[in-house]
């Protein structure tokens, strides 16, 4: 299925923008991460000063968005591929700043009440729920949008984005000092509902607005049975699990290690998150060369075994500044290598009927990021801190195993078991 737009352009990769859909897409990218990010890693902080609980009920408070963002993420994708592409996309942008709006309302009138930390809650869950409903359709959406040889590209170029936007949305706060306020409520809110309705008038009556024919559709166990069926799809979904496994120990559990290893280690940590942002953003031109002159299977395996080397090798070295900063730089390489070319393979494994379905089933990679701080945790607290190194690269070594022994070479798309009739 194609949007009713011109997206076969010639010209660089760049071209690709003349789409109002593909702008709009990365636009929304940075912009909604940007706004988001002014106010959601200053929750624990807004909570503690305004709720009076132990620290680890403000934890389980905070850490509700992403238990509602890992269980929605699977079930919104196939809802899109059942219902229609463009309902579930406006209901997770509208839904997202009604949400916001939620928040502001109750910071204004229950803060000091019992009712707000449950409210916040809730809210803090329904916002997971949300952003695990519309961020998949968005992929679909860019690559409904492209010829199949301008997709990997753009990839890449929503990936950075992503991560110049997170990397600048809380110092932006705290500079223009919202980001602990109500006021950021209300800026992300408002951003949201722009986009929805900006996304609301460019899907008019095109491919993507329409809803798949009931003789298109596949039904919800029809649907769960392909991506169960998929072994393909199943390995690379377990290999991100521990890629990212191993690589959110940089922003968890490396940051104890920092802090009792340095006298100036909390300034010296947020040092090594800056060189982390800035190294995506600068090593991408190389990752885009290689991942040109490579297959996508091989561009994993690649990024997969330099983050397993480096870690492995990090643990038998002098423990030092110089080392950590060359740690955080190689880290970076691999994660440019592996996480964006991910969704190109996504994007080619995917039945045309199950696009939504299958991007939606891939944000399951992120229980790696909600078991990895107690994992990591659990190795320092048992061993020595050089052993967490050994950790990251033993899952780092089983993610480069998986790949190779699950993905083929030119892996296309498996169609599946015939379509079910509903």
């Amino acid at each position: 299925m194609r949007v009713a737009t011109k997206a076969g352009l010639p010209g660089g990769d760049f071209s690709a923008y003349r789409n109002p859909l593909v702008s709009a897409t990365m636009a929304s990218t940075f912009s909604l991460k940007l706004v988001s990010f002014l106010c959601i890693p200053f929750m624990t902080i807004y909570l503690s000063r305004n709720i009076d609980a132990p620290p680890y009920v403000i934890g389980i408070i905070v850490g509700l968005s992403q238990l509602g963002s890992l269980t929605a993420g699977f079930f919104s994708g196939v809802l899109a591929d059942r219902v229609g592409k463009r309902l579930v996309l406006l209901v997770g942008l509208f839904g997202s700043a009604l949400v916001f709006l939620l928040f502001f309302l109750t910071a204004t009138f229950l803060t000091g009440s019992p009712a707000f930390p449950v409210a916040f809650g809730l809210l803090n869950a329904c916002y997971g729920v949300m952003s695990a409903i519309f961020w998949p359709v968005t992929q679909v959406l860019m690559a409904d949008s492209l010829p199949k040889e301008r997709r990997a590209a753009l990839f890449r170029h929503r990936y950075v984005l992503t991560n110049f936007a997170v990397g600048i949305g809380p110092p932006v706060g705290a500079f223009l000092g919202v980001s602990s306020a109500r006021a950021a409520f209300v800026i992300s809110g408002c951003s949201y509902l722009a986009f929805a309705s900006a996304f609301w008038w460019l899907t008019r009556g095109t491919a993507f607005g329409l809803s798949d024919q009931p003789s298109e559709r596949r039904s919800f166990t029809g649907a769960i049975k392909v991506l169960g069926g998929d072994r393909v799809f199943r390995g690379l979904t377990i290999s991100m699990i521990l890629f990212s496994l191993a690589y959110c120990q940089i922003e968890s559990n490396l940051s104890r290690i920092i802090n009792l290893g340095f006298a100036d280690g909390v300034r010296f940590f947020s040092v090594l998150l800056t060189v982390n942002a800035v190294a995506v953003i600068v090593l991408q031109p190389p990752a885009t060369a290689i991942s040109k002159r490579l297959s996508p299977r091989r561009t994993i395996l690649l990024g997969n075994a330099l983050f397993a080397v480096v870690c492995l090798l990090f643990s038998l070295v002098q423990f030092g500044k110089t080392g950590l900063v060359a740690l955080i730089v190689l880290v970076s390489m691999a994660e440019v290598l592996v996480v964006p070319t991910v969704s190109v393979l996504v994007d080619e494994l995917a039945p045309p009927d199950l696009r939504a379905t299958y991007f939606g089933a891939a944000t399951l990679r992120n229980l790696g990021l909600g078991v990895g701080p107690a994992a990591g945790g659990l190795v320092l607290a048992s061993f020595d801190r050089e052993l967490l190194f050994v950790f990251m690269g033993l899952c780092g070594v089983a993610a480069w195993a998986v790949v190779h022994f699950t993905l083929r070479e030119n892996t296309g798309a498996d169609t599946g078991p015939s379509p079910e009739l509903v």
